[in-house]
């Protein structure tokens, strides 16, 4: 996409709907104008560099969440001026080279107070959850710019946007997978230093998660053996996945379906095929992993696989 530029409210609630998820504007000053210029980071990713002159407000209220529903998480990196991003019972004070992270399916406001740029990492949720990020706990939280992983990141995302036009589709589709690393990271690095240490049932439950991730590969992995390595019974563990809403034989299988789908997305792997990708992700037979996958995602693994390949 190139430049966009707007010179009026009805001019600049349309870019930024067209750039983002649909917004609307609480207010404007009159001088107001802004751009712009978004860049497609593969099927993964959008990269938009925002510039805004005059004061606004950005709302993504709860009629537009419920009739224009969206899953796309958004890091707004800040680099120059001043505001605020308010999210549910969360706000945060803009500061320059930091940032923010917020959740486009609740609703969230963005103020403006004077001249502003942003740049604006938009991922679908799966793509942090699947790294293990704590995204519930950060959305809306300041994600400082002192902080070594945030210092990384921002570095990271201004010499992308400075370059994007220098690279392929299949260069940008890489380095997003890059940013979308380097973001969990400082969110798993920010939200962990202030949630405290889990403890009891929740440290049981998170070491057994944790477990699951990095041990999903194995096909002997069941509930039986997470209850084995862990020392307690079966039925124990069935109440701590119940107590988040799931099973530990269904939290197995989403793992296991959402690094799969990962993999069928990140052009780094596209000479792995359908069977090489089941049997890495644990799963000991190519149609029960085609079943499952059309069940979670509504395609096959070679429409996933297609289908990301086009858009890169």
């Amino acid at each position: 996409m190139g430049v966009l530029v707007a010179r009026s409210p009805d001019e600049w609630a349309q870019v930024i709907t067209d750039s983002f998820v649909p917004l609307s504007l609480g207010s404007m000053a009159a001088s107001f104008h802004g751009s712009v210029h978004s860049s497609s980071l593969g099927s993964a990713a959008t990269l938009t560099d925002v510039r805004t002159y005059g004061a606004q407000v950005v709302l993504r209220t709860g009629r537009l969440v419920r009739r224009e529903p969206s899953d796309d998480c958004l890091f707004s990196l800040h680099l120059d001026g001043e505001g605020a991003v308010l999210q549910g019972d969360s706000g945060a004070e803009w500061s320059r080279g930091g940032g923010a992270l917020y959740d486009a399916s609740r609703p969230y406001e963005l103020h403006f107070r004077t001249d502003a740029r942003q740049l604006v990492l938009q991922v679908p949720r799966d793509q942090l959850r699947d790294r293990g990020s704590q995204v519930e706990g950060a959305y809306g939280r300041g994600l400082p710019a002192g902080h070594p992983t945030v210092r990384v990141l921002a570095a990271y995302m201004r010499e992308l946007v400075d370059t994007c036009g220098l690279l392929t589709g299949d260069q940008r589709a890489e380095l997003g997978f890059t940013a979308i690393d380097l973001l969990a990271t400082a969110v798993r690095a920010v939200v962990g230093e202030g949630s405290g240490v889990p403890s009891g049932r929740a440290a049981l439950l998170a070491s057994m998660q944790t477990y699951v991730r990095e041990h999903m590969s194995d096909p002997r992995l069941t509930p039986e053996s997470l209850a084995h390595r862990h020392r307690v019974s079966v039925r124990y563990v069935g109440d701590l996945f119940a107590g988040a809403g799931t099973s530990p034989a269904a939290f197995i299988r989403a793992e296991r379906l959402r690094a799969a789908y990962r993999i069928l997305t990140d052009p780094r792997r596209s000479g792995s095929t359908v069977s090489a990708v089941a049997a890495r992700c644990g799963f000991t037979d190519r149609t029960t992993f085609t079943r499952a996958f059309v069940r979670a995602y509504g395609r096959t693994p070679a429409e996933v696989r297609g289908a990301s390949s086009r858009e890169a």
